[in-house]
């Protein structure tokens, strides 16, 4: 048996011990490199209770994952002199002009300072802003965003006790202007809506709805078929139940029948909102590894993209600092030695586990596409990550 045999069989036995014992749906994973497949697992079910096993175009939600997608489409609004990455995003949210920072007191009586700097859109592309998400703390910012609602309608780090949600994307920017930021623009990075305010950045810079001008920029142009904010009646069929790892087991949260995607009044959030497929996503995948092209159609330049992969800040989620530029984790060697993600490469994860990353370098995508919410102490999304890694490193020639 060949390593290439050995190290996607490795995963395959792996992945499918997980589905075994209760503690994974399933999953799908594509390693490709200079255009070959080295590895293509698939194990576990789209419904367990049904036992539908996954397909090759079974949808996910991306979560997360979207917000490389809508990070590029700002680099490609730069790159058309539509915006510019030091532009204030007062000059697209001009909600956001007077905004201010905390400093202390709790959500009762709290004192706040104007901000000394603008917010810009390359702090967005940072999560530099100064915004956070509801669940990423608990400060009393963050019992601010839960009070009065500062967030999306999703199951990602709701509590019975939250706010009414906002309901348009508009309704959103205005709750984060009104909000106190986490700390001053610029100052370090905070996991956050930010990408979810570079959407409203789209939409206002194009004056098209946040779905049409993904479709139009992105969607289309990669032939990505079947990703977007919303999964038509027809389709549901293929889009996975969404399950909670819990200690006693999978807990199915969101069936297709029952799914926030059939909703079309749904905020459109480019930070958290997109479903796809596997074969989808590593068609963005390959365009970033073949430098901002796709079949022979150019959405960005090799230089924006090698902007987008330049550290601006690190990230505060351990178990690793990692750096990140515009959009993308960039693995280092500690990176690469604690497991989370290989050297030299550019990635994201999304809430439900799915992870990606694409090495530049070597011409290497990787996809992992699976469907369980892991609130701690679990571990099961970290126990991914880390057997996906060790088989592409085996896998990948750098």
């Amino acid at each position: 048996m060949s390593v290439d045999q050995t190290a996607a069989e490795r995963l395959r036995v792996e992945l499918s011990g997980m589905v075994e014992r209760g503690e994974l749906p399933g999953a799908v994973v594509r390693i490709e490199q200079a255009g070959r497949t080295l590895a293509d697992v698939r194990v576990g079910y789209q419904d367990v209770a049904a036992r539908t096993p996954l397909a090759e175009d079974s949808i996910f939600r991306l979560y997360s994952m979207s917000k490389p997608i809508t990070s590029v489409a700002i680099m490609m609004l730069a790159e058309q002199g539509a915006l510019s990455l030091n532009d204030p995003a007062s000059r697209f949210l001009p909600e956001f002009a007077e905004m201010r920072v905390y400093e202390s007191g709790g959500v009762d009586d709290m004192h706040t300072a104007p901000i000394r700097r603008p917010i810009t859109i390359a702090d967005l592309l940072s999560h530099a802003s100064g915004i956070t998400y509801h669940f990423a703390g608990v400060t009393p910012v963050h019992d601010y965003y839960r009070r009065h609602g500062v967030m999306r309608d999703t199951p990602v780090g709701r509590t019975p006790q939250d706010g009414p949600p906002a309901h348009s994307l508009d309704e959103l920017v205005s709750r984060i202007a009104k909000a106190p930021l986490l700390h001053q623009p610029g100052e370090r990075f905070a996991y956050s809506y930010s990408t979810t305010m570079l959407g409203a950045v789209v939409e206002r810079a194009t004056g098209q709805r946040l779905d049409a001008a993904l479709r139009a920029m992105i969607f289309d142009p990669l032939d990505m078929i079947d990703t977007g904010f919303f999964v038509e009646d027809a389709d549901l069929p293929r889009l996975v139940t969404n399950y909670a790892g819990l200690p006693t087991g999978l807990l199915p949260i969101e069936t297709a029948e029952a799914s926030e995607y059939r909703d079309h009044a749904r905020l459109l959030d480019g930070g958290g909102a997109l479903a796809g497929t596997t074969g989808d996503y590593l068609n963005f995948c390959r365009m970033l590894v073949d430098g901002g092209a796709f079949k022979g159609r150019r959405l960005l330049s090799a230089e924006s993209l090698r902007e987008m992969m330049v550290p601006r800040v690190k990230t505060d989620m351990p178990p690793v600092s990692i750096p990140f530029g515009y959009g993308f984790a960039l693995g280092d060697a500690a990176t690469e030695a604690a497991g989370v993600q290989p050297a030299g490469t550019a990635s994201w994860g999304g809430s439900a586990s799915t992870y990606f990353f694409v090495d530049p370098e070597a011409k290497a995508s990787v996809v992992l596409m699976t469907h369980i919410l892991v609130p701690p102490p679990m571990e099961t999304g970290t126990t991914l990550r880390r057997a996906v890694n060790r088989a592409a490193l085996d896998l990948i020639e750098r």
